[in-house]
């Protein structure tokens, strides 16, 4: 009875959605994969897998991450966050990061809001190390894997995983920086998801400040940059609300209430805004909107969710991120629907 609630469920949503591609809100898809022109570098970003530990259910995930992959066949794999959120995290950890490097390709992540030791504990509950760890001991590990660019970054900015890459071009010229920041998991003093940190905005600025020292000769000549994290800003509820109704500012839905943004308004976006160099950010978290809205110069896309365990979600898939040569981008939605077999690709945005 249960699947076929959630079966149902999820044929409402999806007819609710196409029904709102009538009125711009959605793109209409198609099933054929080329490669954009003057694409550089193609980079996969994936969320909210929250893998569950059971391998009959987790194959869906997998399913769907391995088409995407062999569909599109990109430089690099960027996950946003929430891997898991079950209780036996490192469990999960080491059965995902195998499946990633199976693929033998550069992945990078982030730290969502669930990967943490943040589940209740029974008093004087004894965990197993084995399965269950803190972020420090997440952070270690990821930092073994051959194929994962992931960095536990600056002691100076808090949080777990703030560090960049920088992306060149055939001639090794760089053309993009790849700026991955934890935006942590609970606010408990204002009652909500957290924010960036003070120190982290001051990373932020240095880190931009810094490559374009190292890359331009001149610290005010910043490069182009791509900014990943899983909670994503304020901004992006403001930017959707001023943008409905327009033709080219705007793509993809975001679902009614769904609102996982900060409690705290943390000043990142106005950094950004003043420095000049990210383009574009990718967040996760709110596993319904799926949306991608130009604003104040920066363009700020939601993820689609890869859960196919604890959310009954629309579409399920990626964004692929086409970087070109002179540093601009365009995205691509990847979508594997049920029980399809391959995935469906996206327009370029």
């Amino acid at each position: 009875m249960k699947k076929r609630v959630k079966i149902l469920m999820s044929v409402c949503l999806i007819l609710v959605l196409l029904a709102g591609s009538c009125f711009g809100f959605v793109t209409f898809y198609h099933k054929t994969y080329k490669e954009t022109e003057n694409t550089a570098f193609k980079l996969l970003q994936i969320t909210d897998v929250h893998i569950l530990n059971d391998a009959k259910k987790d194959a869906k995930a997998f399913k769907t991450i391995t088409e995407m992959v062999e569909t599109t066949h990109p430089d690099m794999i960027v996950l946003t966050g929430d891997l898991t959120s079950e209780k036996e995290n490192f469990t999960a950890f080491k059965t995902f990061c195998t499946f990633m490097e199976n693929f033998n390709i550069p992945w990078a992540f982030v730290f969502g809001n669930h990967e943490g030791l943040d589940i209740p504990y029974e008093e004087n509950e004894v965990l197993d190390s084995e399965k269950i760890a803190d972020r420090q001991t997440l952070s270690d590990y990821l930092e073994t894997l051959p194929n994962c660019i992931y960095e536990a970054g600056d002691e100076t900015a808090e949080g777990m995983g703030n560090y960049y890459y920088n992306v060149t071009d055939a001639d090794g010229k760089v053309i993009t920086s790849l700026i991955m920041m934890d935006s942590h998991s609970y606010d408990t003093k204002n009652n909500g998801y957290d924010h960036f940190h003070e120190n982290q905005v001051e990373w932020y600025e240095n880190t931009v400040r810094i490559i374009a020292k190292e890359v331009n000769g001149d610290e005010t000549k910043v490069v182009p940059s791509l900014a990943f994290f899983h909670v994503p800003m304020q901004e992006y509820m403001t930017a959707y609300d001023e943008a409905k109704g327009t033709d080219n500012r705007l793509w993809g839905f975001r679902f009614p209430k769904e609102n996982g943004t900060p409690a705290v308004d943390d000043r990142m976006f106005e950094k950004m805004v003043e420095l000049g160099s990210t383009k574009g950010c990718f967040a996760g978290h709110d596993h319904m909107n799926n949306f991608s809205v130009n604003y104040q110069g920066i363009r700020l896309t939601y993820g689609l969710s890869c859960d196919h365990n604890i959310y009954v979600v629309p579409f399920r898939g990626g964004v692929l991120i086409n970087i070109k040569n002179d540093g601009s981008f365009t995205t691509q939605h990847l979508i594997r629907h049920r029980g399809q077999r391959t995935v469906t690709v996206g327009k370029e945005q």
